[in-house]
C-alpha cells in the first residue's frame, strides 16, 4: 500500500552521463590539457503532492469504510427479519450487546479516521502544503499578519506563551514554573558535575 501511493520512496537522484573528450580535428590542434568537465544541470526535483495523496488516500478509505459499515448495518437488518415461517411474535434474533457497541466502536473510528485523512489532505492542497517545512512557513505567515514587523524566533514565542499562561493561570502557574526550573538547574548540575 505504502508503495502503491509512493509514500516510502524517495526520488533517486540523477547522476551525469559521462561526456566523449573532444576529439581533435584537422583544422583544430589537440589539447593536450585534460578536459574541463562539464556539469550537467539537474532539473529541480518534481514537488511531492504529500497533500494529494493523503487526499486521495483517505478518499479510497472513506469509500471502502462507508462500504463496510453499509455491510453491518444491512447484516443486522436482515438478522431482524423473521423467517417466512415464524411469526414476529415469536422471532428472537441473536443478540450480543458488546459485540455489538464494539462493532459500533470499531465502525466509527474507522469512518472518523478515514474522512479525517480525506479531510486533513484536502485542507493541505488547499493551502499548499506538503511537509512540515511548509505548515511552518504558513503559520509564520499567520503570525506575521502581513505586517512589515520581523517574525519571532520560536524561543521569543515561547517566552510570549508562558507570559500569557502566567497571566491566565496566576501563582499556581508561576510555582509550578519555577519548580519546573529548579528541576532542570539540577539536573544541569549533575550533569556537569558527572562530566
Amino acid at each position: 500500500m505504502v508503495s502503491l501511493f509512493g509514500w516510502g520512496s524517495s526520488p533517486k537522484p540523477e547522476t551525469p552521463q559521462p561526456t566523449p573528450q573532444d576529439k581533435a580535428t584537422p583544422d583544430q590542434p589537440a589539447n593536450p590539457s585534460p578536459p574541463a568537465q562539464t556539469q550537467v544541470a539537474q532539473p529541480p526535483s518534481p514537488q511531492t503532492n504529500t497533500n494529494l495523496k493523503l487526499f486521495f488516500g483517505g478518499m479510497t478509505f472513506f469509500a471502502l469504510s462507508v462500504l463496510i459499515t453499509r455491510r453491518s448495518f444491512n447484516k443486522k437488518r436482515i438478522a431482524c427479519i423473521p423467517p417466512f415461517h415464524t411469526s414476529s411474535v415469536y422471532h428472537q434474533p441473536h443478540a450480543n450487546s458488546a459485540g455489538d457497541a464494539f462493532e459500533a466502536l470499531n465502525l466509527a473510528t474507522l469512518n472518523v479516521i478515514s474522512f479525517g485523512l480525506m479531510a486533513g489532505g484536502a485542507v493541505g492542497y488547499a493551502l499548499n502544503i506538503n511537509g512540515l517545512e511548509d505548515m511552518r512557513r504558513f503559520v509564520r505567515n499567520g503570525l506575521q499578519g502581513g505586517s512589515d514587523t520581523p517574525v519571532k524566533s520560536d524561543e521569543e514565542l515561547e517566552k510570549d506563551v508562558t507570559e500569557w499562561v502566567a497571566k491566565i493561570l496566576g501563582d499556581k502557574f508561576e510555582k509550578q514554573l519555577e519548580k519546573e526550573k529548579m528541576k532542570r538547574a539540577f539536573r544541569e548540575n549533575q550533569d556537569t558535575k558527572e562530566n
